[in-house]
């Protein structure tokens, strides 16, 4: 009973300690009562002196139906509650409507089952510059997710088929509760929006965006899934040892197959070979069936089992492997390899093999070829947005130095020395070197021509370098080597280091092509400005001028006044006789499209002119569906379909109607900007 009694006391002792400690509070703070006299905390007997507590509620304010309890700083009204949105993974992202990204709705009206629909769709090998920028705003923006679409009960007026009937009622209660219970059961369906997100941003070969995705996620979000990119990158990153770990890791609750490959992979590596091929045995019993896998972990063994049938892609995982082997990629992969082997090739030591008894000179082709791939598939993986133009740029230098040996074959090929020192005009290099003579073909070609560029420190002589690059490119039309989009990637640093000034009125035509074509557009439009401000005066600049007018009336929202016929009659007369049908269709699509004023009159040339050969169009449910997207103000259902109807040709492989169709589409919802990037880089990746 003593110890019953001692505990009561301190309890009550502690309640008023806590009691107390409260009112010191609120007392100092809202009542403004002096506590001088307060003696200190430690004395619990003094606490009694304290006074009351004093009320924070106006006495007003106490009787809930008094109006004079109304507050008199808030007007009335003023204030509505409602309950906070559910937070979701799926609304992570690293841009917004402030940093360059879509607005935070822009999901609003469209279903989540049209996204599912829709996401897997999206073009993963996008050559096209301004429509990747596109996709991966659409994928990288913070937005609320789209909404499951409610499934409604439809009731058949019965009145109609059967005449007793009428007065019948359905039971709206019976009625409304099925309704709920279907709004239920699609709330507990996970959408799983961010992981189709990952996913597309993985085959896009936009790892470094996957990567800091992720790293955004609550660790209670991270699916299988999640943890699959997530070692998938570390695998393209060459982090194979924490790849190693965490399959160690997920084995212990994970059945996924994924893992089980993983550890075969490090067991291999490890040089556990009779261990691996039990793990390799234990996932054939279970059913797993992956020929490239098998073929790869064969090779890793040391042995030479032969390339299965049909292969055309391999996973980061079965790259890793291959790599890891010492073995050449197989040809057809290297051809047509998507965005993340050429990343991957392009990363990796050259891989070649050679016999002990080969001559020497047998060997160096060998490696010879190993250097040139590489080179091309990094040039690829530039193209494709899956390498930073900086790492192509390292290996142009490491590669492409124009040594004793290069320099030979550049004189061979044009007749007089090699500039490779930075201290000549370009007098001297025209007088040296025929640049229209220099070899630009292979991507090692090319690496000796940026390096040439490079040691120019003269902005005339780097300018004509420069200039023979893109006009083999505008010729090309990226058939056998990088688009004039991706040698702006290339040589945009090189090209922004040459001031726009009079005396490179020539070259400011190739110069904006190349800056706008790569995104840059702001510095291309000081050269198309100086190519126009000299117009008058330089014949060079006038011929640009005239050149370039289609991208200068594609750029510019402000340009409200009609085109003169003059002037569309000069660019005409600056383009080859065979194309100026094919590239005015082009020119007046895309001007009608951004709203400009086009009469019939414009037309009249090619009002006989037979479409020759097959024209791609879009699926019907495409076609249709963007327009109606875009007339009702669905914007991220519009961006979705504008790019599955673009496909992976991107614009300049597009028909005219289609790119017409689809820039009508973005400039309805308001995506002006793209719209008018998407039609120049058509233009001049078309040559124009």
């Amino acid at each position: 009973m003593i110890d019953s009694a001692r505990n009561m006391t301190s309890i009550a002792r502690s309640g008023i300690v806590s009691f107390a400690l409260l009112t010191l509070v609120s007392g100092t703070i809202h009542a403004q009562e002096s506590l001088s006299g307060v003696a200190p905390l430690s004395e619990p007997r003094f606490l009694e002196a304290l006074p009351p507590p004093v009320s924070l509620m106006p006495e007003a304010s106490r009787d809930p139906l008094s109006r004079q309890g109304t507050s008199q700083i808030v007007p009335e009204g003023m204030i509505s509650v409602r309950q906070l949105d559910e937070l979701s993974s799926d609304s992570i992202g690293l841009v917004d409507g402030f940093t360059g990204g879509l607005p935070v709705d822009l999901w609003a009206g469209t279903s989540k089952e049209l996204v599912d629909l829709l996401l897997p769709k999206l073009p993963r090998q996008v050559k096209s510059v301004a429509t990747r920028d596109l996709a991966k705003r659409l994928l990288l923006s913070v937005a609320r997710p789209p909404k499951p679409s409610l499934t409604e009960d439809v009731f058949v007026d019965i009145t109609a088929i059967v005449p007793s009937a009428i007065g019948f009622t359905p039971d709206s209660a019976m009625a409304s509760d099925a309704l709920d219970a279907d709004l239920v059961q699609s709330q507990f369906e996970s959408l799983a929006l961010l992981e189709r997100r990952l996913t597309q941003l993985a085959a896009m070969g936009d790892w470094t965006s996957v990567g800091a995705m992720i790293a955004l996620v609550p660790q209670s979000s991270v699916t299988d899934g999640i943890r699959i990119l997530a070692a998938d990158l570390a695998l393209v990153e060459g982090r194979v040892d924490q790849v190693c770990i965490d399959a160690t890791e997920s084995l212990s609750f994970s059945n996924e197959p994924y893992w089980q490959k993983v550890f075969a992979f490090c067991q291999l590596r490890d040089g556990n070979v009779a261990s691996a091929f039990l793990t390799l045995d234990l996932l054939r019993e279970t059913g797993v069936d992956d020929a490239a896998f098998f073929w790869v972990a064969e090779l890793m063994a040391g042995n030479r089992p032969i390339t299965p049938s049909g292969l055309d892609r391999l996973s980061p995982l079965q790259l890793a492997m291959l790599r890891h082997a010492g073995r050449p990629f197989p040809a057809q992969l290297v051809r047509d390899g998507d965005s993340t082997l050429l990343r991957v090739l392009a990363t990796a030591e050259p891989l070649y093999v050679a016999a002990e008894d080969e001559a020497e000179d047998v060997v160096a082709e060998r490696v010879r070829q190993g250097l040139d791939l590489r080179l091309e598939a990094a040039e690829r993986a530039v193209e494709l947005g899956a390498l930073s133009p900086d790492v192509l740029r390292a290996l142009y230098r490491a590669e492409g130095v124009v040594d004793a040996e290069n320099a030979a074959a550049l004189e061979q090929a044009a007749g007089g020395g090699v500039v490779t020192g930075n201290q000549k005009d370009a007098e001297t290099l025209d007088s040296e070197l025929d640049l229209r003579s220099i070899p630009v073909a292979t991507a090692l070609d090319r690496a000796r021509l940026f390096i040439l560029a490079e040691q120019q420190i003269i902005p005339t002589a780097r300018a004509e370098v420069i200039s023979r690059a893109i006009d083999f490119a505008r010729n090309d039309r990226g058939r056998n080597g990088p688009d004039v989009a991706a040698l702006g990637l290339i040589f945009a640093p090189l090209i922004m280091e040459i001031a726009p000034t009079g005396d490179l009125a020539w070259f400011a035509g190739n110069a904006a092509r190349a800056l706008i074509a790569a995104g840059e557009v702001e510095a291309g439009t000081n050269w198309l400005q100086l190519s126009q401000a000299y117009a008058r005066t330089s014949i060079e600049a006038s011929d640009v001028a005239a050149a370039m007018w289609p991208t200068e009336r594609q750029l510019r929202p402000s340009m409200t006044n009609r085109f003169t016929p003059l002037r569309f009659k000069r660019w005409e007369e600056s383009r080859p006789p065979g194309l100026v049908a094919a590239n005015k269709t082009l020119v007046l699509s895309t001007l009608t499209a951004l709203g400009e004023s086009v009469a019939s009159a414009d037309w009249m040339s090619l009002m006989d002119r037979r479409v020759s050969g097959s024209i791609n169009m879009p699926a019907p449910q495409i076609w249709s569906g963007l327009a109606l997207a875009a007339e009702e103000g669905r914007l991220g259902e519009t961006v979705l379909l504008a790019l599955i109807a673009l496909d992976d040709d991107g614009p300049s492989g597009s028909s005219p109607i289609v790119l017409a169709r689809v820039i009508s589409a973005l400039m309805t919802v308001g995506l002006e900007q793209d719209a008018r990037r998407i039609a120049v880089e058509a233009s001049l990746i078309q040559g124009l």
